[in-house]
């Protein structure tokens, strides 16, 4: 089963098969005082025992409190609880032999009303083998007891060891110098389950690994008590260790697959990890694309079973918990299965029904190849006939049976709607060319379904799926809107126009019908465009040519609209431009020009193609222009005679170089050239007079420029500048006692 919560957290959870009888509550009363607390857990592991500490605030809300309630783990000893560092009066009281035990601790000073008093509890944990905890040398694996609701429960392990913790247990950001010291590190575990689900919020799991309050351990919705908060494992001695590691080729790569199990369990984790080996490309095969992920962890958990879960997958990460529980008629072979299957139906599905009916269905189309019978969930012995679309949104329903049993019968009915496992494998394999839209919805799967198929599954999506009320209206706009594409592609296609226009798809695609109808005759309108097209190149000799076949499926309408017009106008400046070109010898270079443009058209760059031949037009033009244009300039280098002008007009001209360019460019077949060259040559000769003028106007400009600044620069150096002159004087510069002008530039 995946369950999405407020933290946007993605996971995949087998639960839905009941655990009455597995297993009791040490007890079910709630703790009739208000309790916050921290429970710190010292693991020697090579010596198989524990230190653990209790540091409890405890206030009574009303009245007088004069005892307190603490769960230890099972076979405690030593247990010392203190209040204020006065030693208090203890009872313990366990169930059973190997059950957490209740400490009843009689208090010194009893707080009333809203006082609050700590509490602080010390024991020890000897080596032992329960349901609960095994510890023996080299060897710990444990749920750690908590005091339930607002509890943190810090867990210090060897460093060097080989440790497992829940996935909602966290290494805290700061690590304590005394439990560094020792090689120590330490966890934290709180609200275990809700920080496991949340393993792609990195958010909330840095705000937990910093001890959040939020991340404390949560009070059960009916009031229960539950004095647990994860499952952890610690082996320092390596013979101890539960590791089953193997490898697969699967379609994408190499696939390392990886078992890690409490070795008490050695026989039940082998069977699983067999069951891994085989069932893991034979999913690859059942969903049509390839595993994911290039690892495939698989750890045995025992707290999601307190959870009331058999197994937990994570799809973006590739790990899966199982847990080793006998219950009649469920065997553990479906929960593994059911959990690899998660990693294709997974974190890339919307909701419930998708994913866990994607699950369902994998496992149940592999599960013959393993010989078992998968749990029969009766889910159509039930009265109810909510959709599936409902679970979670909007259904009061909440038995599993009926979900987990309909979603995966679900999937079995899409299957022979479509044609069979081949196009269901066909429809399925489509989910990872989707990446860019994850998670797929139903709407992705009815379309999938029907373009590997050509369907109609809008009964079946109205029956199953959605309600029919409020569903039928758009799923009546659907199948219009599909009908006016249908018309539209089957007209192109007998045209050789293959696909759907990239634009209509995209709104097919996002369910917006609103504006599929214009689009359509749109549509028609190109492949009316698109029928001149083909006279017109059959009238001109042209190909037809790909460009717009390869356009029509992949872009816009409108995109193969500008391509349809592109050819169209470079069909027609090919023929302009043979007419115009006609009695041209083949070598000349306007019918080279012309030539390379039909290679251009030829090869689909349509632009390309208009403008060589227009341009060969102009050069044909530009021919007989430069032959007649270098005889007059030769003309009129004969006959230049220059001038006292003319020669200064000459100056940085060259216009007998621009005559001999023009020649040996006409010449090399570049008649354009050659036009522009012997332009300039004649004009180098007829203008140099012109321009002979100008230059000497402009210099005499320029030294009009440097008298006048001249002017102003000698009066800024004279210091009576300012002084009113005699009249007749003038600008004067004189001594009067500050020597010469000469020397103006001596003067301090």
């Amino acid at each position: 089963m995946k369950i999405r919560l407020a933290l946007t957290a993605l996971v995949a959870l087998c639960v839905a098969l009941p655990l009455a009888g597995t297993r009791q509550d040490a007890a079910a009363q709630a703790i009739p005082f208000g309790i916050a607390s921290e429970t710190y857990y010292r693991l020697d592991v090579p010596n198989g025992t524990m230190r653990v500490r209790v540091e409890a605030e405890v206030s009574p809300g009303k009245g007088e409190l004069t005892e307190v309630y603490l769960w230890t783990m099972p076979g405690a000893t030593n247990v010392v609880a203190t209040q204020d560092d006065a030693t208090l009066t203890t009872e313990m009281t366990a169930p059973e032999p190997g059950i957490p035990a209740i400490v009843t601790a009689t208090l010194a000073k009893p707080p009333r009303g809203a006082q609050r008093t700590n509490i602080v509890m010390n024991y020890d944990v000897p080596s032992q083998k329960n349901e609960f905890a095994t510890l023996e040398p080299g060897l710990i694996e444990a749920l750690f007891v908590s005091q339930d609701a607002g509890s943190f429960v810090f867990i210090d392990m060897p460093a060097t060891g080989d440790n497992y913790v829940e996935p909602g247990c966290l290494r805290t950001a700061s690590q304590p110098k005394d439990a560094h010291d020792a090689g120590l590190e330490r966890f934290v575990c709180g609200d275990t389950v809700s920080i496991a689900f949340a393993t792609e919020d990195k958010a909330a799991q840095k705000s937990c690994t910093e001890l959040d309050d939020r991340c404390r351990q949560k009070a059960l919705p009916d009031g229960e008590v539950f004095p647990f908060t994860g499952f952890a494992q610690s082996i320092t001695d390596d013979a101890k260790k539960g590791v089953l590691e193997g490898e697969l080729a699967l379609s994408g790569g190499p696939v390392k697959v990886t078992l890690k199990y409490f070795k008490t369990d050695a026989a039940w984790a082998q069977r699983q990890f067999d069951i891994a080996m085989k069932a893991v490309p034979l999913l690859e095969a059942a969903y049509g694309w390839p595993y994911p992920h290039d690892v495939v962890n698989l750890r045995q958990s025992r707290f999601i079973e307190l959870g009331g879960a058999l197994g937990v997958a994570f799809p973006d990460e590739g790990q899966m918990l199982i847990a080793n529980v006998d219950i009649p008629g469920v065997v553990s072979e479906e929960v593994t299965i059911h959990e690899l299957a998660h990693q294709w139906a997974g974190s890339n599905l919307e909701t419930s029904w998708l994913w866990e009916g994607l699950a369902e269905y994998g496992m149940r189309v592999v599960a013959p190849s393993f010989g078992f019978t998968p749990y029969n969930r009766r889910w159509d012995s039930y009265p109810w006939k909510d959709p599936l679309a409902t679970w979670w949104h909007g259904s009061s329903i909440m038995n599993p049976d009926y979900w987990y049993g309909k979603s995966g019968a679900f999937w079995f009915e899409y299957e022979k709607a479509i044609g069979g496992r081949e196009n269901m494998i066909a429809a399925l394999g489509q989910m990872d060319d989707a990446e860019a839209k994850w998670p797929l919805d139903g709407e992705w799967f009815m379309d999938a379904g029907e373009r590997v198929s050509g369907a109609n599954l809008d009964e079946l999506f109205l029956t199953w799926v959605y309600n029919r009320e409020s569903a039928a209206p758009l799923i009546a706009e659907r199948r219009a809107a599909h009908d006016k594409v249908k018309e539209l592609t089957a007209r192109a296609a007998q045209m050789g126009l293959p696909g759907v226009p990239a634009d209509i798809q995209g709104l097919l695609d996002e369910w917006q019908f609103g504006p599929v109808p214009a689009l359509v005759t749109s549509g028609n309108s190109v492949l009316d465009d698109y029928k001149l097209l083909t006279e017109e190149t059959a009238a001109a000799g042209l190909p037809v040519g790909d460009a717009v076949a390869k356009s029509w499926g992949t872009v816009s309408v409108e995109l193969t609209r500008r391509a349809i017009v592109d050819q169209r106008q470079a069909i027609a400046a090919i023929g302009r431009a043979a007419t115009e070109l006609a009695g041209q010898p083949e070598d000349a270079p306007s019918m080279v020009q012309l030539a390379d443009a039909r290679t251009k058209y030829t090869e689909g760059d349509y632009v390309k193609a208009e403008q060589l031949a227009a341009t060969s037009t102009t050069t044909a033009y530009n021919q007989v222009a430069a032959k007649k244009m270098i005889a007059i300039a030769k003309e009129e280098q004969a006959a230049y005679k220059p001038s006292f002008l003319g020669k200064v007009g000459m100056f940085w001209a060259d216009p007998d170089g621009d005559l001999a360019s023009a020649e040996e460019a006409y010449a090399s077949g570049d008649p354009t050239k050659a036009l522009g060259l012997a332009k300039s040559a004649y004009t180098g000769w007829t203008e140099a007079e012109k321009r002979g003028l100008m230059r000497l106007a402009m210099l005499a400009g320029a030294m009009c420029l440097v008298t006048v600044g001249t002017y102003y620069l000698l009066r800024r150096l004279d210091p009576d500048r300012n002084a009113v002159k005699p009249l007749g004087q003038g600008h004067v510069l004189t001594d009067e006692g500050r020597g010469g002008w000469q020397d103006w530039e001596n003067r301090a």
